[in-house]
């Protein structure tokens, strides 16, 4: 047997062996984060000419076990390696499957159709199959087709099916020479069983940002280092509020009575006292010191609350936008710009901090702006029809002798869960605008409008409870606007209509077009037709374009079939059920509808089809809305 040891192989290597998924592994998994920040990580290191040096880029680590057969055995890896698999298929890399399940019948034959048939074929063909087993693997094909990659010149992006031959084959060249993995095998007596359970309960390794954590503490004495990581490990935790990550560490002193305030002069005091008392208490005493007020989350009966709600950043993303914001408050921003990318954390004291104490005020001021501001996720992402949004704050209260810490809608006195007329509350404006963006940009990196919204909020409030609704919304509106404007102005450059793009059309202007037409379905007196059918909805995670009137119909003008008005989205899974369906058969008229999709339904309904007069006709009612923007969105402009 093969007694190699760890070897950096390229990606052009790796294919010349076959592997295989034994039955212990899960089925492939990964979703558009994962896929997409794959794709996305290896064009950022990828040149971008042919006169740029480039130096090899390591992927990772892939732990396999040599087979009797010679194939083999993958340990650890297998999703990246899936991925990888159909990227290097899709760029015509591997001209042969090179991965395979043990006894995956549906994996197989996917696999053999994919390197069989022509790439069109192949996708009609499996988009009228649908099979759980192999739907995450016709979900990652869509992915890598489509997903939009970041080119790094502003907003402007690019997925792989829109580059030309020439730079499909550039970036192939690179991923088959200059990507490498780690290929370590494993010894032939290693019992598999129990190393897989070692490395799924493994520890994981240091992070970057708390190596610069690491860094930004050193020259502090023992009480600062205290205060410092103290309060990083508490903005650390971004599911939970900021007030109960520090409920043990003087919140009262810090967030007011009732958690309505910030008070960060307060710190230098608490570092006093805590320099007094070092030399007889551990710093895990003070921290758990039972004097100081507990907040516990809880229901109006004071119970711990069912929901929990998740941040749409991760720290470590989150970190970035503080670096830049840091930075633009001390530096004249430049073309040094920081990027909002978790990956490129800096592995040295940055160096435009020269006060860490000053930086980890700034940091639980910016953090705070982000929990009381900023909307929230309650339900899981992929179950579209259980997610909602949430804008709150906390609330500190008296329970029963105990100091609690509720969550209330951030611009009324209203608890979350209160049955609050949802369409007409004074949360509900920013709540549509924050979700549409972020449904529309729903990668943790590079979120520019996140980035827009706190530089916003930290240059115009000292005080965090000086924000007003209305002038946030105001903000949100001429942000959207000042997006579309330049948008529209970057197609008008080309040859192509954003009118009648088709599947290209972003998916920006039809959750804006959503966006517009709830607006409209708010003013008492419309002249936007259908308007005042629209009920409440919320922003999902689709990122679907589908035809209502479908593509595979004969006798059709194909012109009309790719216009906006015969376009809305929808999820994955949903366009693939409704693919050929007719437009009759589609509009059922459900609760919840995205704008859009629910006035085509309805138009449908009301006029026993949908063809070419009808999308004719509705063309002409989002191009009347679009029109409309400055009388919508008025206090925008």
């Amino acid at each position: 047997m093969n007694k190699e040891q760890s070897l950096n192989k390229t990606i052009a290597q790796i294919w010349n062996d076959k592997y295989v998924v034994p039955l212990y592994q899960r089925n492939f998994a990964w979703a558009e984060e994962q896929i997409g920040q794959l794709i996305q990580d290896i064009y950022d290191n990828a040149p971008k000419s042919k006169n740029d040096e480039c130096g090899n880029y390591y992927l990772g680590s892939l732990v396999v076990l040599e087979r009797r057969d010679g194939m083999w055995e993958v340990i650890d890896g297998q999703q990246r390696l899936t991925c990888l698999h159909l990227i290097c298929k899709y760029l015509d890399i591997l001209k042969v499957p090179c991965l395979t399940y043990d006894s995956r019948p549906e994996v197989e034959r996917f696999f053999a159709d994919l390197f069989t048939k022509s790439w069109d074929d192949f996708k009609k063909d499996y988009d009228k199959i649908d099979n759980n087993k192999i739907s995450r693997l016709k979900d990652a094909l869509r992915i890598v087709e489509g997903f939009k990659i970041r080119t790094g010149n502003g907003d402007e992006t690019i997925a792989l099916k829109e580059m030309t031959s020439g730079q499909r084959a550039f970036l192939a060249e690179y991923i088959s020479s200059k990507v490498i993995l780690v290929r370590t095998p494993l010894p032939q007596d290693t019992d598999v069983a129990s190393y897989f359970e070692i490395m799924n309960n493994r520890g994981e390794q240091l992070q970057s940002h708390e190596i610069v954590k690491a860094l930004l503490m050193q020259g502090l004495d023992n009480s600062e280092r205290n205060v410092f990581a103290t309060i990083w490990d508490g903005c650390s935790q971004m599911d939970l509020p900021i007030q109960q990550t520090l409920s043990n560490y003087r919140s009262k002193e810090l967030f007011g009575t009732h958690f309505d305030t910030l008070n960060l002069d307060c710190l230098k005091a608490i570092e006093t006292a805590q320099s007094n008392l070092m030399e007889k208490r551990s710093i895990e005493d003070i921290l758990n010191d039972n004097t100081n007020d507990t907040d516990r989350t809880t229901d109006e009966s004071g119970n711990e609350p069912d929901v929990k709600y998740r941040a749409i950043i991760d720290f470590p993303n989150f970190l970035m936008h503080v670096f830049r914001l840091y930075k633009s408050k001390n530096i004249t921003p430049g073309n040094d710009e920081i990027p909002l990318n978790a990956d490129k954390t800096p592995t040295e004291r940055p160096n435009y901090i020269a006060d860490s104490m000053d930086f980890i005020k700034f940091l639980l001021k910016i953090r705070t702006l982000f929990d009381r501001y900023v909307i929230k996720m309650q339900g899981n992402e992929d179950e579209d029809e259980n997610l909602k949004w949430r804008l709150l704050r906390s609330y500190r209260y008296d329970y029963d002798g105990r100091k609690m810490l509720k969550l209330k809608n951030s611009f009324s006195g209203c608890d979350d869960n209160d049955n609050e007329d949802e369409k007409y509350s004074r949360n509900n404006r920013v709540i549509k605008q924050q979700s549409m963006l972020q449904v529309t940009f729903r990668n943790r990196k590079y979120k520019e409008w996140l980035y827009a919204l706190l530089h916003w909020l930290y240059e115009n409030y000292e005080n965090i409870e000086q924000v007003k609704e209305k002038e946030l919304s105001d903000y949100l509106d001429s942000w959207l606007i000042t997006y579309y404007k330049e948008m529209k102005s970057n197609w008008d450059k080309t040859d192509k209509d954003i009118m009648a793009a088709g599947t290209d059309t972003p998916h920006f202007l039809l959750n804006f077009i959503d966006y517009l037409y709830w607006i409209a379905s708010l003013q008492e007196k419309t002249t936007i037709r259908y308007a005042n059918q629209i009920k409440e909805f919320q922003f999902k995670y689709y990122n679907s374009v589908e035809h209502h009137l479908p593509q595979s119909y004969e006798n059709t003008n194909k012109t009309n079939i790719d216009k906006i008005g015969n376009l809305c989205l929808i999820s994955k899974r949903k366009n693939s059920s409704l693919n050929d369906k007719a437009p009759t058969e589609k509009a059922k008229i459900e609760p919840g509808l995205q704008p859009n999709r629910s006035i085509m339904y309805q138009i449908t309904y009301d006029y026993g089809k949908w063809g070419d007069m009808e999308i004719e006709a509705h063309q002409k009612d989002i191009n009347d809305l679009l029109n409309q923007i400055p009388n919508l969105l008025t206090n925008a402009l």
